[in-house]
């Protein structure tokens, strides 16, 4: 049997209703700067057919194979399991969480790959959240290319239309050190092929920084290995915990929320007073021993991710 979640489908889809609002323009933080993609928007577009996406959903485990024998290692590299997960189909309104989809990318031996990202409320309309190791993995060369956001992805389906990135911010202390704490991204996105900015077709939730690790939390994903098959929007929801291990200080923890491969990067959103939600972490990674098998952990968004996510929305609109 599934495990029963304290919350139902209906009462999350009230709270994850993406806003279309047009934020106000911030400062960037000089901590970090954006570090630019390179690539041919167009050309990144051509590669990724449908056939390719769902060579990418399939090739996943390459990466996982690549950073097995690390202490510790993102959700993609949880072992596969026929036990009943801890997450379950999104049988909610699809346009309530259109703005959460499959980042597609090219690792740098060729392998394709994929993790889940969100689309999160920005001045230039063009900025979604990911995991550190989803653009960046030291394990399987270093940073990521081609990398490709479809928002609602449906097996090979675009139904709000592909974006190109076109900037990646993350931290040093991910590229660098791999210090878990620090294993989230902001990309910045170029339009669809109808010049259309991702959050004006899909709308967007707002990023809180320096949230409390506890609470009542949703994390979705879009994870493929068994017993999931990687086709459709997986999510869990429960009383998120501290995380008390010194592997991920700082991130927090969802039980049971078993999200297999694919479901790195993916949003952990938190309720407000007002009945909305914003994002407050990604999935992010979690000791491979046994005894963590059933929990999802979460990086949260510190100060760090704020100066990141601020570099990337002062980019200007395109």
């Amino acid at each position: 049997m599934i495990p029963a979640l304290s919350v139902t489908v209906a009462a999350l889809a009230a709270t994850l209703v993406p806003t279309a609002q047009t934020p106000t323009a911030q400062t960037p933080a000089p901590a970090s700067s954006p570090a630019p993609i390179g690539e041919d928007a167009e050309s990144v577009r051509a590669y990724w057919t449908a056939d390719r996406m769902r060579e990418a959903v399939a090739a996943t485990g390459a990466r996982d194979r690549a950073v097995r024998g690390q202490e510790v290692r993102g959700q993609d590299g949880v072992v596969p399991s026929d036990e009943p997960p801890g997450g379950v189909p999104w049988d909610g309104d699809p346009g309530d969480v259109a703005h959460v989809g499959r980042l597609f990318m090219v690792l740098p031996g060729g392998q394709k790959a994929t993790c889940t990202a969100a689309v999160v409320t920005a001045a230039n309309r063009d900025v979604v959240s990911t995991a550190g190791h989803c653009v960046h993995l030291k394990a399987v060369g270093g940073a990521m290319k081609s990398l490709l956001f479809v928002p609602g992805y449906d097996d090979g389906r675009t139904p709000y239309g592909s974006y190109p990135s076109r900037s990646v911010g993350v931290s040093p202390a991910w590229t660098e050190r791999e210090d878990h704490a620090a294993d989230f991204a902001f990309v910045t996105l170029g339009t669809d092929d109808r010049g259309r900015h991702v959050q004006d077709v899909v709308g967007s939730l707002r990023a809180a920084f320096h949230a409390k690790p506890s609470g009542v939390r949703t994390a979705l994903g879009y994870p493929f290995l068994s017993p999931y098959d990687g086709k459709a929007l997986q999510y869990c929801a429960g009383n998120a915990t501290p995380v008390k291990d010194d592997r991920l200080a700082g991130g927090s923890q969802l039980r049971p929320c078993r999200m297999t491969n694919g479901a790195s990067g993916g949003p952990w959103y938190a309720p407000t007073l007002r009945g909305g939600a914003v994002q407050v972490a990604v999935t992010s990674a979690r000791p491979k021993e046994a005894g963590f098998k059933d929990a999802a952990w979460g990086a949260m968004f510190n100060g760090t991710a704020e100066a990141l996510f601020k570099a990337q929305e002062a980019l200007t609109s395109k």
